[in-house]
This record gives structure tokens, sequence and C-alpha cells, in this order.
């Protein structure tokens, strides 16, 4: 991306103070240590730093001017309002250049499976632009952007929530043609307060914003009728496993699911024991996908090219013949039932290492009981855990219930007692840090 300072100063509604007229930007940084050359350097300020104490840092490794919010003396500076508002803006004027097709995702579970999902067919199709790693919010959003090429034909971008509004501000920078709406569930309640909070907040990606779009809505979501009306002014397109639908799900057997379309397709997908959760994600990238312009030919070829994302539901070869299934990503109660269910249909026996979910608020032990009492209705054998609710754990779930304190507590006791064919589920909320268990009990993936 190459940018002069009047399109710059034009984009941004400031000018420029100390940089020569002759300047010319060559892509973005917020990271002083990893700045290139004639980069511009947003000072963005989060809850634990703030990119205004590493100005000198970026103009020594090379930036040619800050983005700041106050001024800095003599230093080369645009000096706006919100340095995180300005790099959504500068996000959103490189995506009109480039005018790709974009697609917006979001839901509580899910969104990074359907937008590699969705990646993958498109891929087929022509030059494609994903979320990077899980930049999902008002910062990584458009770092993910910054990434794409000027002939990229679509950008697939995951869009996170933690507070009212996020959604509404990710669309605002992109105005995807093409969005979905997963499904929501109880997740960051410490901020929403409410799990209406979260369908307002999520589903704000339906809201009319000037322009036609489409909005792929699953008719078997409780939420259905609700998401139908947000998206009046939208075209609608539906999917589903129980009925007739645009994109929806015709037959099932154990080694293959047929999909049909509205258009005609039909669709011959590997099922491999796909659980429900699991085939409607399928579906929202089926109909995300072909709807942007995706043949039936780059679905089945998409879906097959598609591998396993760590952290996901991640199977690795695991210590002493054991399977390691890796879902430390993140936890919500609804995420941990589908790994559950999953780890329940494996051959062998079931134990799970368990930690916290997070951001679960004033129910958060509720929940957790809820997924302990799962867990002995799903085949799981023993847990293994570190949480601040163990002992009401220990109680419900009985003697093969194994609480400790650390990481290192629970690799020690846990090591000498693995044996062939145990598929063990370590899942838990990322601020656990529990891939370091992962780490200790695998040999590598499959």
């Amino acid at each position: 991306m190459k940018i002069s300072i009047p399109d710059l100063e034009k984009i941004l509604s400031t000018k420029a103070t100390n940089v020569p007229s002759d300047t010319i930007f060559n892509g973005v940084s917020i990271d002083s240590r990893t700045i290139k050359e004639n980069n511009i350097f947003f000072a963005i300020r989060g809850h634990n730093y703030d990119g205004h104490d590493y100005i000198e840092d970026a103009l020594k490794n090379g930036a040619k001017a800050i983005i700041c919010n106050r001024s800095i003396d003599n230093k080369p500076q645009f000096i706006v309002k919100n340095t995180i508002t300005a790099l959504g803006k500068l996000a959103s004027h490189y995506t009109s250049l480039i005018n790709p097709v974009t697609i917006g995702i979001t839901g509580t579970n899910g969104k990074t499976t359907v937008t590699n999902l969705i990646a993958s067919i498109l891929k087929q199709h022509s030059l494609t632009l994903q979320t990077y790693k899980n930049y999902n919010n008002q910062i990584g959003l458009p770092l993910s952007i910054f990434k794409a090429e000027k002939k990229t034909k679509f950008f697939v971008l995951e869009m996170g929530a933690s507070k009212n509004g996020d959604i509404q501000e990710l669309t605002n920078i992109v105005n995807p043609k093409i969005v979905a709406l997963l499904n929501v569930s109880p997740a960051h309640l410490d901020s929403f307060k409410t799990l209406e909070n979260i369908i307002k907040t999520k589903e704000e990606i339906l809201e009319n914003n000037g322009y036609e779009k489409i909005s792929i809505l699953n008719i078997d979501d409780i939420n259905y009728k609700r998401w139908k009306i947000k998206s009046k002014n939208n075209i609608i397109k539906t999917i589903s496993q129980n009925q007739h639908a645009d994109y929806y799900l015709h037959n099932k057997t154990d080694n293959n699911l047929l999909i049909k379309t509205y258009k005609g397709d039909e669709l011959n997908i590997n099922n491999n024991k796909l659980e429900k959760h699991e085939i409607y994600n399928i579906l929202f990238s089926i109909a995300c996908s072909m709807e942007a312009g995706a043949t039936s030919c780059d679905v089945v070829k998409g879906l097959r090219n598609t591998i396993n994302i760590k952290g996901r539901f991640f199977k690795i070869n695991g210590y002493n013949g054991s399977n390691i299934i890796d879902s430390t990503y993140n936890a919500n109660p609804e995420s941990f039932k589908a790994s559950i269910s999953s780890l329940s249909k494996m051959n062998g026996k079931k134990w799970l290492i368990m930690g916290d979910m997070g951001e679960l608020g004033k129910d958060a032990k509720k929940y957790h009981m809820e997924i302990v009492d799962f867990a002995k209705k799903n085949k799981v054998e023993k847990i293994f855990l570190i949480s601040k609710y163990s002992k009401e754990i220990k109680n419900q779930f009985g003697d093969e219930a194994h609480s400790f304190s650390t990481t290192t507590e629970l690799i020690e006791f846990i090591k000498p007692t693995i044996t062939p064919n145990i598929n063990i589920l370590i899942k838990a909320s990322r601020f656990m840090k529990f891939e370091a268990i992962v780490d200790a009990l695998s040999i590598g993936k499959y």
C-alpha cells in the first residue's frame, strides 16, 4: 500500500506536521520493533501499553511519520482524536481502492472455522484475503486488510465483539457485501452482562448500512425470525439441516453429506463423522462462498483442502500412543459442550483436562457445573482440572476428578498414567495458557 501526504490528510481529516511534502508511505505498523522503512507508525493506546511511548524507537527503525493523538515535539506526525479510529479509516480507504467482494462473519462459536472454510473455497476461484491469525477487532481487522494485494478479489473477515457497538464499528470499516451471523450463546458476560446484549451486538452485522447486502441466516436457529426482520433491507439467503432452505442438508450417511442449493447444485461432501455444529459451519461456508461467486467445484475442492486449526479440536499424536485434542484457543459453554460431544464419538478412553472459562459473569460457576454434568453424561471417564471451582467440580464428578494448582503439577501427575488408546481433550479459555499442557503431552500432529 502506497499513500501520499495529501491523500492521508484527506482520509484522516488532519494536517501533516514536520513531514516532507514529497513523502510517500508504503505500509502501516503498530509495533515499533517490526516496523519497516517508510512505514507509518500508529501510536495505539492499549490496556497495558501506550504506543506513544515507542515513537522514538519507531522513527529510529524507519517510520516516516507518526499517527498520534497528541502533539510530539519536532516529530513528523499527523494528530488525530483517536488513533484506532484513524487506523480503521485508512483500512476502509484501502478496501475501497481494491473493491473486493467482502464477507463478514460473526457469532459466538465457529467464526474462525467458517472464515477458514470460506477462504479455502474462494482461493480455488481467485486471490483471497482472510483474517490474519485472530485479528478480528478494531485494531486487528485493519491490520489484516493491509496485507491485501491490489488484485485481491475476496476479503473474508472474522468480526469479534466484547461490547455493544463493536460489530457496527467493524462493518463500517469494510461495508461487507455478504454477512453471516452464525449463532449466539453466553460469552464475554463480564462486559456484556446479559445474553440479550450479546444478541443485539452480534446482529449489528445485519443493520442497514445504506447499501444492499446479502444476509446468510440459519432457519434452524432460535433467533431466525428476529434476524429475518433485522435483515428486511437485505437479500436473505438461508441454510438448514432440518428443512428446505436455499442451502440445505438433503441427505446424510456415515460417509457423505448431500447438500442442495437453490441454484440446482448437488454437493457431495465427505461426512467424516461430523457433529451438527460442524455441518452448520459447512453450510454457512458454502452459502457465503457461492453467493460470492464460487462454483460447486470450488466448494468441493476447498472443503477437501481445509486443514485442522491449531487450538480448535486439533488432533495431535500424544505421549505414549495417546491422542491429544488441542482445544485451547478459547472456551465458552457451547464450544465446550461441542468439543466434549466430539470427544465422546472417538474410539477409546475419554479424558478431559479442564480449565476455567472466562468472562461469564455472576453465573460462571453454574456454567462450569453444567460442563461437568455434560462430561459425565458423554462418557468422560476422568477430569484433570485447574479451576477456581475445583472443589465443586470434584464433588459433582466424583473420585475420578483430580485438581491441581499449576500446569506443571498436572503434567507431572498425568504423564505416567497415560497409556495407548486414550483420547485427551484439553480445553480452557486462553488466559489459562493450557497450550503448555498440549506441548508437554504431544509428540507431533497427524
